[in-house]
């Protein structure tokens, strides 16, 4: 399928995981959202993916959902390739999303089924085999959670074009097992994983810098295309580890979200309640990180 194999050659590099502005009240600002979509298309982010995790979906409304979908594959618009994501929802709600996504504009979807479904054979692989036909669109599982083998027998699907994985044996055994494929195993994701996840045929991973420092991610992936892995373990060692090392303590969603209200590109580093703030002294941990590993924090205005 042409539009598969279109999209699967342009799963590569840094993949942003689209965190979500929100309210205080939870309601989400979508003016903010589209504004900084915009600013990473600008930036040269190749995908961009919404995610349960770093979007909160488990925090949006269908409706949020649908609109959320339909904006930001009008401000993407081609310059970057966007990744939709449906929700923990049975199989009849993920085809219309499907026909949904597709219409809006968006590139591909990444499937994610609620993980308390037992995930096996006859289970899981039914569950694709229910949205078929509902659109063309190209699909992306979420996570190796059936057997590797199950996972690659789907890659094996035209329309299956790739997979976000967060474990790191699963992620390096499913590359392996998919090198054949038109299909896309990404990391989800640490920089350090894509050094040894590209040298066995994976062309992309979540990156927990490139939200707010997407230039860092693009250096770092060009080191890796290029094999000049020294270079890029350097980076790893100079960026990601001390990052992730301040942004610990402080939780991850809060800390990201502090970044980015940090730089300018939100108006406010709130996840939706319940989910706490970070404290006064946890938003000062993330900016004396930030400046400790990249250096004075240039503010934007978007």
């Amino acid at each position: 399928m042409e539009r598969s194999s279109r999209v699967a050659d342009g799963l590569k590099g840094p993949v942003v995981p689209l965190n979500i502005c929100f309210g205080d009240d939870g309601s989400v600002d979508f003016g903010a959202v589209t504004r900084y979509v915009n600013w990473l298309c600008e930036s040269g982010v190749p995908v961009i993916l919404i995610t349960y995790g770093s979007s909160e979906q488990a925090s949006l409304t269908e409706e949020e959902t649908w609109r959320l979908t339909s904006d930001i594959a009008d401000v993407t618009s081609g310059r970057s390739l966007f990744v939709a994501g449906t929700g923990y929802w049975k199989a009849s709600r993920c085809r219309e999303f499907l026909v949904h996504a597709d219409d809006a504009g968006a590139d591909a979807v990444i499937v994610q089924v609620d993980p308390s479904l037992p995930l096996q054979p006859g289970v899981y692989d039914r569950f694709f085999d229910l949205l078929d036909g509902a659109s063309d669109i190209p699909l992306l599982l979420l996570d190796a959670l059936p057997p590797v083998s199950l996972a690659a027998g789907l890659a094996a699907r035209p329309n299956v074009v790739g997979a976000k994985i967060h474990d790191f044996r699963s992620y390096y055994d499913l590359t392996r097992a998919t090198r054949d494929e038109e299909f896309a195993v990404i990391s989800a994701g640490q920089m350090r994983n894509m050094v040894f996840g590209h040298q066995a045929g994976s062309p992309a991973y979540l990156c927990p810098i490139a939200p707010f420092m997407p230039a860092v991610a693009l250096e770092f992936y060009e080191h890796v295309t290029e094999c000049r892995y020294d270079e890029a373990w350097g980076m790893v060692w100079r960026y990601e580890e001390p990052w992730i090392a301040g942004a610990t303590g402080v939780g991850w969603l809060q800390a990201i979200k502090t970044a980015l209200h940090l730089r300018g590109l939100y108006p406010n580093n709130l996840p939706c309640p319940p989910l706490p703030p970070a404290t006064a002294e946890q938003y000062e941990t993330v900016r004396r990180t930030i400046e400790e590993v990249f250096g004075p924090i240039e503010r934007l205005s978007l």
